[in-house]
């Protein structure tokens, strides 16, 4: 299987795919229509710039994707920017795929002038980050299963 990754501006066709994801596994409780999710998505127009959105493309179709955004939690406002809605299609998994968008999401922050990145995560999911080069910022924010990670772009 052949993967490329780009950024969701260089693919548009594939906004709607990416925005269900997204809807469906985090939103729908939230909103009835994915529609301020796509809106939302609209916004990551820029190649290198924040906001932006990775896409893996396997065969030319989505199979997962990656959101980096200025804020995605609360609790820590003072960090910027955030790595958000890390997804795989489940049929797609423990194949590497999350490892390559964290790296490609990186990547890009380093092009962008990103200093380092910040992900809220359950601390169980905290191990497929950590093998990412990320570490265990601060423990119990919010939610007590709840954890900020941190990835230092330098170390790219």
């Amino acid at each position: 299987m052949e993967l490329a990754l780009k950024q969701l501006s260089e693919c548009p066709e594939h906004l709607e795919t990416v925005g269900l994801w997204i809807h469906n596994e985090w939103w729908s409780k939230r909103y009835d229509s994915p529609e301020i999710v796509l809106s939302w998505l609209r916004m990551h127009k820029k190649l290198d710039a924040v906001p932006y959105s990775v896409v893996a493309l396997a065969e030319g179709e989505p199979v997962g994707s990656c959101c980096v955004i200025e804020n995605d939690c609360i609790h820590r406002p003072q960090y910027a920017p955030w790595v958000a809605a890390v997804y795989v299609k489940p049929e797609f998994r423990r194949r590497g795929i999350a490892s390559k968008i964290l790296h490609e999401a990186a990547s890009i922050a380093a092009r962008a002038g990103v200093k380092c990145l910040f992900i809220d995560c359950l601390a169980v999911t905290a191990p497929v980050y950590e093998k990412n080069g990320w570490a265990i910022h601060e423990r119990e924010v919010g939610d007590k299963e709840s954890v900020v990670m941190l990835r230092e772009i330098d170390s790219i």
